[in-house]
């Protein structure tokens, strides 16, 4: 029997395919972190500026039923990384009973897919699935050049003690004794940064505040580097920018440092971070335009999981902003599989190839691997995703469709079947269903009037899953979870995280 790595040992002489046809698209995923729904303009926000995001919009096709792979971080990057869903997919939640799960050798990822069909593959940012030591490094995962934050907790700060090149760790001596706890203390109370007349951040703990290095800055220039090196072939590259991820800090408040009229300086730093996002994909833009790659590269975009900015704003949880309203319609928020915690901006450019405008096809990010494989032009591994090609290519017609799209977290489950999203908080608990084409808020629960649909997505609660070794399964018992984590304890298979800049 055939196994997903068997796949990657049998795709062969796919350069040769080259020949008979033009070069392949260069393929680059943009992935922002803890974006809200509507912090971008386009999307209909009106006190951020992101002009460079929102060209890019209007340029490409808007998908307006686009998943994320999760409703939090790790498990929504491997989903989009290998192609699987919550149910079968290696990390399922930011922490296992052990700590931080990562990628084995038998995962198969969308780096190792393209890296095999001729592609340059670099990874720049955060990656959140295998620290430094294990099996799931991206250097290890299909990436010829990785650059940024393996253990995703350490990317809490933008003023990192390290980051990793490949094998090497990259040590910035100059973010040494940065004052990070007061950085998460300004999320509670907005009185720990100051920022002189310029807009210009001072950093409290370090030598030389006018000498600190800020990670998504870092980032950029090592994205634009990758591309001028492999401007002559195929890339694919994973920009997994932090931004605007909290606690909020930026280097420069810029437009916004005499902005009075905002209610708080946090709200003024994450409208500088959201800009300083836009101004590094605007910068990556630029460069394909620069070097006459534009109309052959194909770029992605999207949110990693659902609305967020409650949490930095010291508000109710997935309480909306009254002031940005950037949560979007959906109901509830990041860390729980309801609409709010999974609906994500998403859309994707390629001049001359994807018609601009809006795609209602129900989409996630497990799709992304048996798309990038179909631009390419070779067969993905076993996945649980589709490929989208034809959808972005016009070919509507041969489009195929998902027969449900599933997700989990913890005890909780979700799934979407045509136009109805169930979920449940419990196996235990009642199956609730909500018809999102006329309830985007899932205000009103079908499952007493629709008992044949309740039992559907039933079945695809209990099928479209397996159980996980580490995680915690939905319906495990606390003597259960209890035993796993007693298990690895005793076999001495504890995962440590190293808290970023010496925090206890």
């Amino acid at each position: 029997m055939s196994t997903r790595r068997d796949f990657i040992t049998n795709l062969l002489g796919v350069p040769a395919l080259w020949a008979a046809r033009r070069r392949p698209p260069n393929i680059v995923f943009i992935l922002s972190d803890d974006l809200s729904y509507r912090d971008l303009g386009a999307y209909g926000q009106t006190r951020i500026e992101t002009p460079n995001l929102d060209r890019l919009y209007r340029e490409s096709m808007r998908f307006t039923q686009a998943y994320s792979g999760s409703a939090e971080c790790a498990p929504s990057r491997c989903s989009l990384m290998t192609g699987m869903h919550m149910g079968h997919a290696r990390v399922r939640l930011n922490e296992s009973v052990r700590g931080q799960e990562y990628l084995r050798d038998e995962d198969v990822t969308v780096a190792e897919v393209l890296k095999q069909a001729g592609y340059a593959t670099g990874f720049v940012g955060k990656w959140g699935l295998g620290m430094p030591g294990t099996s799931g490094v991206p250097y290890k995962q299909g990436f010829d050049h990785a650059f940024g934050f393996y253990d995703q907790l350490t990317a809490h700060t933008y003023f990192p003690d390290y980051l990793h090149r490949n094998e090497m760790q990259i040590d910035f001596p100059e973010n040494q004794g940065y004052d990070m706890a007061g950085t998460y203390r300004h999320t509670q109370d907005d009185s720990a940064h100051r920022y002189d007349a310029s807009g210009n951040f001072i950093p409290k703990g370090v030598k030389d505040p006018a000498k600190v290095a800020y990670s998504e800055l870092l980032f950029q220039k090592e994205a634009l580097s990758f591309i001028r090196r492999n401007q002559s072939r195929p890339f694919f590259l994973y920009y997994a920018t932090q931004l605007p991820h909290g606690p909020v800090v930026i280097p420069n408040l810029g437009r916004y440092k005499d902005r009075a009229d905002y209610p708080s300086l946090r709200h003024r730093e994450w409208a500088a971070m959201v800009t300083q996002m836009d101004e590094s994909v605007g910068s990556i833009a630029g460069l394909l335009k620069e070097l006459n790659l534009d109309e052959n590269t194909v770029i992605f975009f999207a949110g990693d999981n659902g609305y967020s900015a409650w949490g930095y704003f010291n508000r109710p949880r997935w309480e909306d902003d009254p002031f940005f309203h950037n949560k979007g319609p959906w109901r509830a928020g990041k860390f729980t599989s309801r609409e709010g915690g999974l609906r994500v901006p998403f859309f994707v450019r390629w001049p001359g190839h994807v018609k601009p405008g809006d795609n209602d096809l129900v989409c996630a990010f497990w799709d992304f691997l048996p798309t990038a494989a179909g631009l390419a032009g070779v067969k993905p591994p076993p996945v649980d995703g589709l490929s989208i090609v034809p959808a972005l290519t016009g070919h509507s017609k041969s489009q195929k469709l998902h027969d449900y799209l599933y997700w989990e977290t913890s005890h909780e489950q979700a799934a979407r079947l045509g136009r109805y999203h169930s979920f449940r908080e419990h196996p235990s608990k009642p199956t609730e269903v909500y018809d999102v084409a006329v309830d985007p808020g899932c205000t009103q629960d079908l499952a007493p009037a629709h008992p044949e649909v309740v039992a559907k997505f039933e079945r695809i609660l209990k099928t479209a899953r397996t159980d996980s070794e580490w995680y915690i399964n939905p319906g495990e018992t606390p003597q259960e979870i209890q035993a796993k984590r007693e298990r690895a304890q005793k076999a001495g298979q504890m995962i440590v995280s190293r808290k970023p800049n010496g925090l206890q």
